[in-house]
């Protein structure tokens, strides 16, 4: 079950990618052969125009086969034929489409699960909160006597609190009576938390603006993530390859629906920066040379281009190849 669901989330993310690829070029005039939904044996196809429709057997994706992508042609409304512009956007769809997928996951994530209100639902193990007597139902009024009155404002408060004394104090209202506790905060990652699990009410406005605070969010989270791979800051045990990623899915299908929503989000994210990346293989690196074309007044010659983009997917191979073997030993 682990793996159809995440082949269900990696022909998402993929086929959201072609698509844009797709439909960019098809706006701009440039010529597909074919959309195909899959790799391997073609088990359906249709032509429409200029273009075949394709299901193929293996459900891993899928692609967008433009005219001229791979070698010159002089074909009518060919990618090697068409203008930097019309190249330049159809690039770059595909990650954008990416971006816009993850959004929709975040924003439908955030409408299912709603927004967490300071309203304790549970207790989290070995519970401050719950070691001093706070029940289900109770509303966090204050934190050492400054006001709360939002979820976001008590996480702010816990943490200023916490940076001149240990012991905070907390108020809350229960049966229209209020009451004010002692207690010492549990530290992870640097961050304080009282052992509160909050209650989540629905919030459909707030779903919509959210999502786009959370896609900016997780996109600035990965060049910090890059940043400390570069110097050292994060070990290469953090990076995750296609076995990693479906032990996650595996993981967040187990917690539910709204789980795999979230980790369809964060994959499409992950797959539209990496894409961005000016790494040969990969979008980014298309997108730079068409701006080194752009500048040249010219493009660089063709074998030189395929020369990079071979080492550039050799090496990309790799270390995929590697990822994947560390995920497999952390596995078992």
């Amino acid at each position: 079950m682990n793996i159809i669901v995440a082949l269900i989330v990696f022909m998402i993310v993929i086929l959201f990618h072609e698509g844009g690829h797709f439909f960019a070029a098809k706006k701009v005039g440039i010529r597909v052969n074919e959309f195909s939904v899959g790799m391997g044996p073609a088990l359906w196809q249709t032509q429409k125009g200029e273009t075949t429709y394709s299901l193929r057997a293996l459900p891993l994706g899928g692609y967008c086969a433009m005219e001229g992508e791979e070698e010159d042609s002089d074909v009518e409304g060919s990618y090697s034929m068409a203008l930097p512009w019309q190249r330049f956007l159809t690039v770059l769809a595909g990650p954008v489409m990416n971006l816009v997928i993850a959004y929709l996951c975040f924003a439908l994530f955030l409408g299912l699960s709603g927004k967490p209100v300071p309203v304790v639902d549970s207790f989290s193990k070995n519970s401050p909160a719950a070691e001093v007597g706070m029940l289900p139902g109770d509303r966090i009024t204050a934190i050492n006597g400054q006001t709360v009155d939002t979820a976001d404002e008590m996480t702010a408060a816990i943490q200023e609190a916490g940076k001149d004394d240990e012991i905070i104090a907390v108020t809350y209202l229960r049966d229209n009576e209020t009451t004010t506790v002692r207690l010492r905060p549990q530290e992870q990652e640097g961050r304080l938390y009282v052992g509160i699990v909050m209650q989540r009410k629905a919030d459909p406005l707030g779903a919509i603006t959210g999502g786009v605070s959370m896609l900016v969010d997780t996109f600035v989270s990965l060049f910090v993530i890059i940043g400390r791979l570069i110097t050292g800051g994060l070990s290469a045990d953090a990076i995750s390859g296609p076995v990693g990623v479906i032990s996650l899915i595996g993981q967040a299908a187990s917690q539910g629906f709204t789980s795999v929503i979230y980790l369809t989000g964060y994959i499409s994210v992950n797959l539209a920066f990496f894409n961005l990346l000016p790494i040969p293989a990969l979008d980014g690196f298309t997108l730079l040379l068409i701006i080194i074309e752009k500048l040249r007044g010219k493009p660089l010659k063709q074998q030189v281009e395929e020369r990079i983009k071979i080492v550039g997917f050799s090496l990309l191979m790799g270390l995929i190849l590697f990822v994947s073997f560390k995920d497999v030993i952390r596995l078992f």
